[in-house]
């Protein structure tokens, strides 16, 4: 099949949407698919792929790191119409995903759409306080009446289907998780020593004995500042052991004065943004992955951490469901008065440790890159007329 994904964030971006369009590009090709991804151009990459459509982008006014793609429209649609696509696949619901939608429209092409963003949970960016409720009714309304335009609808997991389910989207709705590259991520080896200690070295960590990694975008919807003081307690009663925030957004600079404020400022250090490409190393240099998010999809950051041999410490999502396990694959607290027992337990107890590790290598491996295309496929193949 010949397939075009319409993305409104590619690399070098960092986040789920990225990891979920990148694997999915990467496993239908390996199953032997002709794949096209649209997405908006950005300035610190120059793609060598041809199977990449890069559209002129500007900075987004409300979220300055992200791009949003000004294209023309004749020239794109001819773009499309040229390529003969079998399956019009979008993976937003505005900027380029609006030109996924009208192709699939105007060319009569099969459109499958991944739903990947809770909205609802993002109007506090858009909408003052007083009109937030209204505007997260708007919301669902908005995502039902995108979703009733396509043949089928993709959701991550089934908390997402629910969701949909909830808001009365009509359309078949197939659950897929999306899967992890697990030959990017893994338990690091002898070889990969060197380079790691160097890693730390240049972010001043190696005279640490324990690394606890937060990995991700630094934004209110994560929760972020409530982990940054969850973790701070014991960071102040474990001198030995530091805290890692890798990416950036718009609560990183609330997150330094609080770092100052509480006089860590030797524990904890901020990476800002990194390379797409040097993200797995922040996984292998740590000892634990924390988070406090309740908006995520699906977590792809959790995945890619038990893949590299890294225990979670992390708080309960129904997406996890089907995936992880309390108290197997990882912690997954509901209460956050066990958060600090269970972070030094996962770092200090060595049979623990070595169990939750065995269990969460495990765990990732049923989340693959490949039986996630050939779950993708299958939906294809439901969706083609």
């Amino acid at each position: 099949m010949r397939i075009g994904l319409f993305s409104d964030t590619y690399t070098p971006e960092i986040n789920g949407v990225v990891s979920s369009v990148l694997m999915l590009k990467e496993g239908l090709e390996d199953l032997g698919h002709e794949v096209w991804v649209f997405a908006p151009g950005h300035p610190a990459t120059s793609d060598d792929d041809d199977h990449i459509v890069r559209i002129p982008s500007m900075p987004l006014v409300v979220l300055p790191e992200r791009r949003v793609a000004t294209p023309l429209e004749i020239g794109l649609i001819r773009k499309i119409r040229s390529l003969n696509l079998d399956i019009v696949h979008t993976h937003t619901e505005f900027g380029v995903g609006s030109f996924g939608f009208r192709a699939a429209s105007k060319f009569d092409i099969p459109h499958v759409h991944t739903y990947h963003t809770v909205y609802e949970e993002y109007t506090h960016y858009v909408a003052l306080r007083i009109f937030d409720a209204p505007a997260k009714v708007a919301v669902r309304q908005f995502t039902r009446l995108v979703c009733e335009r396509c043949e089928r609808i993709v959701a991550p997991t089934q908390k997402t289907k629910d969701l949909l389910v909830r808001y009365k989207v009509g359309v078949p709705i197939d659950v897929a998780p999306t899967g992890v590259d697990l030959a990017r991520f893994y338990m690091p080896s002898e070889s990969d020593r060197p380079r790691l200690a160097d890693l730390k070295k240049s972010l001043g960590i190696d005279g640490f004995k324990h690394v606890i990694l937060s990995l991700g975008r630094v934004a209110p919807e994560k929760s972020i500042v409530h982990l940054f003081e969850m973790v701070a307690p014991y960071l102040r009663a474990h001198k030995e052991s530091c805290f890692l925030v890798v990416g950036g957004g718009p609560s990183l600079k609330n997150l330094e004065k609080l770092r100052d404020t509480y006089g860590l400022a030797g524990q904890i250090v901020f990476t800002g943004e990194v390379p797409w490409s040097s993200v797995p190393d922040y996984y292998r240099i740590a000892d634990v992955l924390v988070g406090n998010s309740h908006t995520e999809t699906q977590g792809l950051t959790f995945i890619e951490a038990l893949a590299s041999g890294v225990p979670l410490v992390v708080r309960y999502n129904a997406c996890f469901d089907g995936i992880l396990e309390d108290g197997v694959s990882g912690t997954l607290f509901t209460d956050e008065k066990i958060f600090e027992s269970e972070l030094n337990r996962t770092l200090n107890d060595d049979a623990h440790r070595k169990c939750r590790i065995e269990h969460g290598l495990n765990a990732a491996q049923n989340v693959s890159k490949e039986s996630f295309a050939r779950n993708i496929e299958s939906v294809y193949l439901k969706t083609k007329k």
